[in-house]
């Protein structure tokens, strides 16, 4: 038996026993810690936690989704670690976003369905029987959608200040769930599930400069941040989205973006698609995280938040290290076409 110690952002300390051949993940849960999570197979990294102290180490039979700079920082995946000493381990989140947030199912129906781009659904859904729904900017729910037995996981893009009413970007995919019945049968007033919130992809409550690298529909959350960001009190601090999609034609939300500009006079904006046909176009040509490299980092607090796919996140990780930014400042969500995703499918 091993004694592993859990340390959250909010000073709060859990302290839990772990069973040989036990993941922390099921110890925690069998003690009435609950730790955010979701697949519980070591596919979504919902669960990552930062080894301080200690032995915990992944078991060799596990495929995770844990990125290799994540693994090499000490980062761990509790729902398929083991505790093989007495360990410390540190939460990227506050106690209170799991002691202070229920976990719900609840009924919604379609508001309205637009498309942004041909390959981007723009869904809103409107609550219909519990009023009492909550979330922090930046996490995602989960979907079921009329006829469909699967759950499907979405970044809300939009706050709590919009409830009743949740909105959210959906890639559209060849032969996904989602995709093919919002491009063939969805109708306004159908009814869908949502189970949530969930996620520790939240807004830091800091005054330090914000950097935000968001791809393609990883654009959700970012966005729910921002609006965030404008309707808190006092002074915002300095702001900067680098946003991207893979070729101009693709690029979509780029007067909702220039709206929050005009908004926050704080903010400034990158634009960027990997493929920009037009000359004349504004966009840089490449993908956020190049664009982010060439500006400079002077404040070392500065905090920065990143959406999109692993290989992104694993270079904007990279690339924000090398310009000087804390490891631990650096918060990311990735996500993936499966049923599993966090802002994909």
């Amino acid at each position: 038996m091993r004694t592993v110690t859990l340390h959250f952002e909010d000073g709060e300390q859990r302290r839990i026993k772990v069973r040989e051949g036990e993941f922390v993940l099921d110890a925690a849960l069998r003690q009435g810690v609950p730790l955010v999570h979701q697949c519980r197979s070591g596919s979504c990294s919902t669960c990552v936690a930062q080894l301080i102290t200690g032995n915990i180490e992944t078991a060799s039979d596990r495929s995770t989704s844990l990125l290799a700079i994540e693994a090499a920082e000490g980062k761990r995946l509790l729902c398929s670690s083991y505790a093989h000493a007495d360990s410390e381990l540190a939460l990227h989140y506050p106690a209170s976003l799991i002691y202070g947030t229920r976990i719900k199912v609840v009924e919604a129906s379609v508001a309205a369905l637009e498309w942004p781009a041909p390959s981007v659904a723009r869904l809103t859904l409107e609550l219909a029987t519990d009023r009492d729904f909550t979330f922090r900017s930046g996490q995602y729910v989960r979907l079921k959608i009329p006829g469909a037995n699967e759950w499907r996981s979405y970044s809300i893009a939009s706050t709590v200040r919009e409830l009743p009413c949740l909105h959210f970007l959906i890639r559209i995919l060849e032969g996904g769930v989602v995709s093919e019945y919002l491009r063939t049968r969805c109708r306004q007033g159908d009814e869908i599930l949502i189970e949530g919130p969930m996620g520790a992809f939240i807004l830091r409550p800091v005054k330090a400069p914000q950097i935000f690298i968001a791809g393609g529909t990883g654009l959700a959350p970012i966005m729910a941040m921002l609006d965030e960001m404008r309707y808190r009190p006092g002074p915002r601090p300095p702001m900067l989205l680098s946003f991207g999609c893979a070729s101009e034609r693709q690029f979509f939300y780029r007067d909702e973006i220039e709206l929050r500009q005009w908004w926050m006079p704080e903010l400034r904006v990158i634009l960027s698609a990997d493929r920009v046909e037009n000359r004349n176009s504004d966009l840089y040509e490449g993908n956020p995280v190049a664009a982010v490299a060439r500006e400079p980092i002077t404040d070392r607090e500065t905090v920065a938040y990143l959406c999109g796919p692993p290989t992104m996140i694993e270079a904007g990780r990279r690339q924000l290290t090398e310009m000087g930014l804390a490891p631990e400042h650096i918060y990311a969500e990735q996500f993936l076409p499966s049923a599993i995703s966090l802002a994909g499918r």
